[in-house]
């Protein structure tokens, strides 16, 4: 399964791969500088709550090491609603900021070829 990572550089610039983002636990902690314990108690509470479902929020892959739960986007998403650190903050603020950007749209220009062409 190809997969990757949110990262945050050291000057805070967040990075989210257009491609299909799968985390584990401890990817999770690390992402938001926090312990692994912390974000499976808070993953196990959001699936006891029903806010996401286990069959849509997280797959279990085989690695050299044994087997290995990631969770998705969404799931990540939700985690920075839950942790209070630093990081899940500035990335709290990234999404909100993504979110409520307006788009700036291009001018409509319409061009009319008259007779002889000529436009006006």
């Amino acid at each position: 399964m190809k997969r990757e990572i949110i990262t945050i550089s050291e000057n805070g610039k967040v990075h989210i791969p257009m491609t299909a983002v799968w985390m584990s636990a401890c990817e999770i902690a690390d992402l938001l500088g926090g312990f692994s314990g912390k974000v499976n108690t808070q993953i196990k509470a959001i699936f006891k709550e029903g806010l996401l479902m286990e069959a849509e929020a997280m797959r279990t892959i085989r690695s050299e090491r044994g087997f290995i739960d990631l969770y998705s986007i969404e799931m990540i998403t939700m985690l920075l609603f839950h942790i209070a650190t630093p990081q899940a903050k500035t990335l709290r603020r990234w999404i909100i900021g993504r979110l409520s950007e307006k788009t700036k749209a291009s001018p409509l220009i319409l061009v009319y070829y008259g007779k002889n062409g000529l436009y006006n």
